[in-house]
């Protein structure tokens, strides 16, 4: 990577928690983020107790549906929440969906797991499918709220504390606070800490300053609500498409998202088989990785201002590539440097922890940068359809490791899935670089013929 020199802005995190409307939309971000986590670890109760107390078979099938049902709004409501976020403000649509949820939630109180078992599973998919469509309409009016907020020049920091905070509160809702709740208050108090936390979610969301349409959606001519919304997505997608840098930063976004899924879908089957543990100890993986998404999205505001962007992020997916690759291959790594005799339990523990958290870091290096053009790329009239794009692209591409990851793990083995993975990821950062350095050569040749060449590259007179 070649080192550039940037100008030093207000781009810390202490200058970005200053901005008090900025504040008022993280810990709104934060308290939201953490309750839905909440929510989907609270279904999966639920759910669980349904299929366990009417002994179905097919026990994997109906959770599985779960997440099915919690996925499938992205790719239907996706492109319209952009477009009704650019249309509508973006502060009372984050108020709506946060109280919409609330009231989703009251719903899932009064499901019960006794009652017949098809009235029971398709109510809570049903619920669980409306639930995710209001989170649709949540995250594109976030996303584009940011730079209306910031400064351009904490778009880096505040993309950074936004991506810390999500993997925090993934981990801190689903892996934290839900076990512990559940088991000490009830799957129902669970519920209900949820209902209060999206109405205070809501509150936050309402003190956030007046975020005025753009003139191009306020002076707009009168149409037919639905053909102005179909003619919307189009243009957002004709947007997209003419732009490649804009185009690069959501396949590297998609690409990246995708790829942890995969790796998250496939980690109690590598934790089982190769480190020798049970499935249940899948934190062993997931803490270290988490641990890493924070310490890179801590690290990105400094990186960025000495590399160029786009070669962080393609650095990052050849980093990424290789340390999955090394981590699907460590307990034949580790047989080798160690001989004969087996790998001790606790070494290969400690290796695949550390190479999860390399694995978590790169994932950060490539999620905040890619956020950031993305906001700097989208004009602010568009800005929206341009993260809902991007999150429907990310929902039909997730579904490959929700249904197919662990069927080919099953037929060609998680090592083999793992390692053809950790190939295709070294294959695109490498490609990228080398395509980065192709196009910087060319911009290279191109000043160099626009300039005075000297007397001896004259022609001979006569």
């Amino acid at each position: 990577m070649r080192r550039v020199l940037r100008p030093q802005g207000r781009g810390s995190f202490r200058d970005v928690l200053g901005n008090f409307p900025f504040l008022r939309l993280w810990i709104a971000q934060s308290v939201s983020q953490t309750a839905n986590s909440m929510v989907d670890f609270s279904l999966l109760l639920r759910v669980g107790e349904a299929v366990n107390y009417h002994n179905v078979a097919q026990a994997n099938t109906a959770v599985s549906f779960v997440i099915l049902a919690f996925s499938l709004p992205a790719v239907i409501f996706g492109p319209i929440a952009g477009a009704v976020a650019d249309r509508v403000s973006r502060r009372n649509l984050m108020v709506v969906t946060n109280l919409a949820r609330a009231a989703l939630v009251l719903l899932f109180l009064l499901v019960q797991p006794t009652w017949p078992v098809f009235i029971a599973l398709t109510s809570y998919y049903s619920i669980s499918f409306l639930f995710g469509a209001a989170g649709q309409f949540f995250m594109p009016a976030q996303g584009a709220s940011i730079p209306a907020l910031v400064p351009r020049d904490q778009l880096t920091a505040a993309n950074a504390l936004f991506n810390l905070t999500f993997t925090a509160t993934q981990l801190l809702g689903f892996a934290l606070l839900g076990p512990l709740l559940a088991q000490a208050l009830g799957v129902d108090t669970l519920f209900m800490v949820t209902l209060a936390a999206f109405v205070i979610s809501a509150l936050l969301t309402v003190w956030l300053p007046p975020m005025p349409l753009p003139a191009r959606v306020a002076t707009g001519e009168a149409a037919h609500p639905f053909r102005r919304i179909w003619a919307d997505i189009r243009e957002g997608l004709v947007y997209i498409r003419q732009d490649l840098i804009l185009m690069k930063s959501i396949a590297y976004l998609t690409f990246a998202t995708t790829v942890f899924m995969l790796v998250a879908a496939l980690a109690p089957n590598f934790i089982s088989t190769v480190v020798g543990l049970a499935p249940s100890d899948i934190g062993y993986l997931v803490a270290p990785a988490g641990l890493g998404v924070i310490a890179g999205v801590v690290l990105v505001p400094r990186l960025s201002s000495r590399f160029r962007r786009d070669a962080l992020v393609d650095w990052a997916v050849v980093i990424g590539g290789l340390s999955l690759l090394l981590l699907a291959l460590s307990r034949e790594i580790l047989t080798v440097v160690l001989g004969a005799g087996d790998v001790p339990q606790r070494l290969e523990v400690a290796v695949a922890g550390a190479l999860a958290a390399v694995l978590g870091v790169c994932n950060a290096l490539v999620l905040v940068p890619s956020q950031t053009i993305l906001q700097e790329r989208s004009h602010e009239h568009i800005r929206a359809r341009v993260y809902a794009t991007f999150f429907t692209i990310t929902s039909v591409v997730s579904f490959v490791p929700i249904f197919f990851a662990a069927a080919a793990a099953d037929f060609f083995g998680v090592v083999t899935v793992l390692s053809v993975v950790a190939l295709l990821l070294v294959a695109v950062g490498a490609y990228g670089l080398v395509r980065a350095n192709q196009a910087r050569v060319q911009r290279m040749q191109r000043v160099r013929t626009r300039h005075r060449q000297g007397p001896e590259a004259a022609p001979p007179i006569g």
